[in-house]
């Protein structure tokens, strides 16, 4: 909101502003506009995919839990193939199963390993997503203060 506000602001007085003061306005504004407010969108982008990941990883382990609780030795389920398209699937030995790992690796795993596995994921993308909402915490301040910066322009470039 008082993003596009001041940047209309500075555009509109631009023509009513001495030459250099004009210039240094538009250059915050493109500072603003063209790299924070961007990189501002890729942290975030990220950080919603880790989310995403730590979400799988809380998937996988509740589904873990699950097997090892009820010691079932075989389920029968729906698995999504895309595009909520299921198939009917039917687990005969329960006792191994293959994780992605990463890159498209899959690792077979005991129950076990991949409990662990699901919970050394979960803790190093946990610290991924603290990191980067700390780096969007900090181009939002950078933010803030640029558009403070540009509003002191304008008032001052105006009187």
């Amino acid at each position: 909101g008082d993003l596009i506000f001041m940047a209309s602001l500075a555009a509109a007085a631009s023509a009513t502003l001495p030459a250099a003061t004009a210039e240094k306005a538009l250059a915050y504004e493109a500072l603003i506009n063209e790299r924070l407010k961007v990189k501002l969108g890729l942290v975030l982008d990220e950080r919603d995919r880790v989310h995403g990941r730590i979400a799988d990883c809380l998937e996988l382990r509740s589904n873990m839990n699950m097997v090892v609780d009820q010691k079932m030795a075989s389920m029968k389920l729906l698995y999504n193939l895309g595009c909520d398209f299921y198939v009917q699937a039917h687990i005969p030995d329960t006792s191994w199963v293959y994780v992605d790992v990463g890159l498209g690796v899959r690792a077979q795993m005991t129950l076990e390993e991949a409990l662990s596995f699901s919970k050394q994921r979960e803790a190093r993308l946990s610290q991924r997503a603290e990191q980067l909402t700390v780096q969007a915490a900090d181009l939002k301040a950078r933010i803030k203060l640029v558009v403070g910066a540009l509003d002191e322009l304008l008032l001052r470039g105006s009187t």
